[in-house]
């Protein structure tokens, strides 16, 4: 009698999870297909890119099956091609993210010139609109990118504070949110704009140059995050290469690839938490 439920338990267990589990598999690759096609599109509005995320996306797959094609036919497990084909699927928002910082961080550097620039046009007795311009004309990408915008906005008939709201929004930043502040304040209760605008400029300098301090003297603390991440990555290849049979266990028994997936969850973890501990608040 025991037995015999058991055995109809088990049935039933199991229909249930071939109902559940390919339906949940499918909303969920439904639901990070739909992220991943908005954080490409996001990325490409703000870098003035015009293209469409769908055809990206699927160019990415493409790619990603195409890759994994040639890697099963070179003779390597299907657990370590899917386990590579995840995470190159997981680190495409990280990569992206990473882009628009770099292009952020571009425009910061810019912005202390741009600031002297406008303050001697000011000083020269130009309009504040006509400085923008021809500033605009003369930068390079992304400050010309953001200014040109920032201008047709206005041209458009938004007033000064919504472009300005805008501008600090595409490009969050304190040199964004202190260039605001300024030209609200200056239009609201007058004053110097160009001696505001080259102590602003001084400030920024200043700043970037102790974040860079900062990023030399912690540089060390990321290369040997780096270091221990893809040790035993490195030392997995040299085993393989001198030896196929010590490490073939990992990936051909099922307690091996257990233990390779919670490596692999366990140097993740371990570089997002040295990460989190080398960086210095500013």
């Amino acid at each position: 009698m025991w037995l015999l439920l058991s055995v109809l338990f088990c049935a039933v267990f199991s229909m249930l999870l071939a109902w559940v589990l390919p339906r949940w598999f499918w909303l969920l690759s439904q639901k990070h297909q739909s992220y991943l096609h908005q954080v490409t599109e996001r990325f490409f509005i703000a870098n003035f890119i015009f293209v469409k995320s769908r055809s990206v996306v699927g160019a990415l797959w493409l790619l990603l099956c195409f890759g994994a094609v040639v890697l099963l036919l070179i003779g390597l497990p299907v657990t370590v091609v899917l386990l590579g084909a995840l995470a190159l699927v997981g680190t495409w928002p990280f990569y992206l993210r990473y882009l628009h910082k770099k292009r952020l961080l571009r425009f910061e550097k810019q912005f202390p010139d741009f600031l002297l620039g406008l303050a001697s046009a000011l000083r020269a007795g130009s309009s504040l609109r006509s400085c923008l311009a021809r500033i605009a004309s003369l930068s390079d990408a992304p400050l010309r990118q953001e200014l040109e915008l920032f201008l047709k906005e206005q041209r458009m008939g938004l007033g000064l504070p919504q472009a300005l709201a805008h501008l600090h929004t595409r490009m969050h930043c304190e040199s964004t949110a202190l260039f605001k502040s300024a030209l609200l304040v200056a239009g609201q209760s007058g004053g110097g704009l160009a001696d505001l605008l080259e102590n602003m400029a001084l400030t920024i300098s200043t700043r970037l140059y102790i974040e860079g301090r900062v990023r030399a003297l912690t540089a060390q603390g990321r290369l040997q995050a780096w270091v221990m991440v893809l040790l035993p990555v490195l030392v997995g290849l040299a085993l393989y290469w001198l030896d196929p049979t010590l490490i073939a266990p990992l990936w051909q028994q099922p307690s091996g690839q257990i233990l390779l997936i919670l490596m692999v969850i366990l140097e993740i973890l371990g570089l997002w938490w040295i990460q989190r501990l080398i960086a210095v608040p500013l």
